[in-house]
C-alpha cells in the first residue's frame, strides 16, 4: 500500500511539474513599443498612416493605407495612393492629415479583435502565409468606451523585425491567416 502511494505521489509531481509550452496567440506592445511600428496611441485613439515602398511588387492596389480606431469607430481604414489629396472633413480626419507617413515595407493585411472578427479581410491571402498578430489595448488610449483589444496582422518583413524590442523574437509570433467567425 505505502508502494502504491508513492507511486501515485511521485506521478503526480512529475505531471504537475511538466509544463507545456504553448505559443502565444498575439504580440502585446504598448504604446512606446507601437511607434517605430507606425502605430500611435493617444487620447483620442489609435492611429497609422503609412506609404508601403514596395506596394507594386507586393501587387497591392494603392500605395498608402490609414487606420484609426476611435471613441466613436471601431476600426475605419483607408487605401489611397501619394498623388491623392486627404481632406480633414471631421476633427479624427485632422488627426490622420497632420499625422507624418511613414515608409514602412511591413503593413496591417488583417485588423480585426482577439475574438476573431476582422474588419479588413483579405479573402485572396495565400494558403499558408504567415502574419504577425500584435495586440493593441484600447485601455492605453484612456478612451472610457474602449476596454478592447484590436489585433493588427502585419506582413512580416526584415524590417520590422528590426523596429521590434530586441527582446522579442517575431518568429515566435508568426502564424497563419485567423479563422474567420
Amino acid at each position: 500500500m505505502k508502494t502504491k502511494m508513492f507511486l501515485a505521489i511521485v506521478s503526480l509531481v512529475v505531471l504537475s511539474s511538466c509544463t507545456k509550452t504553448t505559443k502565444p496567440n498575439y504580440l502585446y506592445l504598448n504604446a512606446e513599443q507601437l511607434k517605430p511600428l507606425g502605430i500611435e496611441l493617444n487620447d483620442k485613439g489609435v492611429f497609422y498612416k503609412n506609404e508601403n515602398p514596395n506596394w507594386k511588387q507586393d501587387k497591392e492596389k494603392n500605395s498608402c493605407m490609414v487606420f484609426y480606431c476611435t471613441a466613436n469607430d471601431y476600426v475605419s481604414s483607408k487605401h489611397f495612393n501619394t498623388t491623392d489629396t486627404l481632406k480633414a472633413v471631421t476633427p479624427i480626419d485632422s488627426i490622420i492629415v497632420r499625422k507624418d507617413l511613414t515608409k514602412n515595407d511591413f503593413y496591417p493585411i488583417l485588423i480585426g479583435d482577439t475574438k476573431g472578427h476582422q474588419s479588413i479581410d483579405r479573402e485572396t491571402l495565400p494558403e499558408g502565409m504567415k502574419l504577425l498578430p500584435v495586440a493593441i489595448c484600447m485601455a492605453e488610449t484612456n478612451i472610457p468606451t474602449r476596454k478592447d483589444t484590436i489585433v493588427v496582422w502585419l506582413k512580416p518583413t526584415e524590417s520590422l523585425k528590426r523596429a521590434l524590442p530586441s527582446t522579442i523574437n517575431m518568429d515566435d509570433y508568426l502564424t497563419t491567416r485567423p479563422a474567420k467567425i
